[in-house]
């Protein structure tokens, strides 16, 4: 069993780069030989703003999905903090398994933790706030009720201004607090693979060990799980695009045994 874990593609119609990049990285999926499952750790868009938005940009994606259904690989979906209004719509026409904001995978005796990872970063109390809110059925049945128009412009300011709000932060205000890991997750978890802070890294001397994903813009970022070996590669976006080089002919960034 191969299983690819990525996060933050913030895929839009700006990016058309980064939709290729996601198409070679499921065409090589759907290739291998072996059983695959793709985990999206959220912000797989760069704004999601309900199942009725369906510009022509995302039938790429669509049919990228599909492609992975046929060759019968399972992907599953934890939201993101721009990609919280995905919908059952989107979730079942696109063949994707949704699982809670903080799951876990099973695999060799091991217990990986899986999320998005922003609800660690309990530090930075204004985005915990806007997080509570956003994340209440209440506000997001309002949102979804809007025109589209609305909705697009809406998103844009709420881009805009999370921009505006991180200039003013320090980095340590905006990264996960390691206690707040702790206290989330489960004494047996084994590893945490999350996304959100944009900072790749394998941080070894916590409690448990941690995977962060890399986001993807200038690079393109994948973690493989095959057996005991976990390893996230990257990859320059044009040279990925040029050359559709395998992930495994990446630049390793980061490995951990999980035996």
């Amino acid at each position: 069993m191969l299983r690819y874990f990525i996060s933050d593609l913030h895929l839009s119609d700006k990016r058309l780069d980064l939709i290729q990049a996601f198409v070679h990285l499921t065409d090589e999926i759907c290739q291998q030989e072996k059983p695959c499952e793709l985990y999206i750790l959220g912000d797989f868009f760069e704004a999601y703003i309900g199942d009725d938005y369906q510009p022509d940009w995302m039938k790429t994606l669509d049919q990228q999905f599909e492609k992975l259904h046929q060759y019968r690989v399972n992907t599953y979906f934890i939201v993101g903090n721009r990609d919280f209004l995905i919908g059952q719509y989107w979730l079942e026409r696109n063949h994707v398994i949704a699982l809670p904001e903080q799951a876990e995978l099973e695999t060799c005796d091991k217990v990986i933790a899986l999320a998005h990872g922003d609800e660690f970063c309990v530090d930075d109390k204004d985005y915990q706030e806007f997080r509570a809110m956003v994340r209440q059925p209440a506000w997001q049945q309002q949102v979804l009720s809007m025109p589209l128009e609305q909705r697009l412009a809406l998103a844009q300011k709420l881009r805009n201004d999370s921009k505006s709000s991180a200039a003013d932060k320090s980095m340590a205000i905006m990264d996960v607090n390691n206690q707040a890991i702790v206290n989330a997750l489960p004494e047996h978890t084994s590893l945490l693979i999350h996304g959100h802070t944009h900072r790749p890294a394998f941080h070894q001397n916590e409690a448990f060990r941690r995977l962060v994903l890399g986001d993807w813009d200038d690079f393109v970022w994948c973690a493989i799980l095959s057996g005991t070996q976990l390893n996230q590669y990257s990859i320059e976006t044009d040279k990925y695009i040029q050359s559709k080089n395998t992930v495994s002919s990446w630049h390793l960034e980061h490995h951990a045994a999980m035996s």
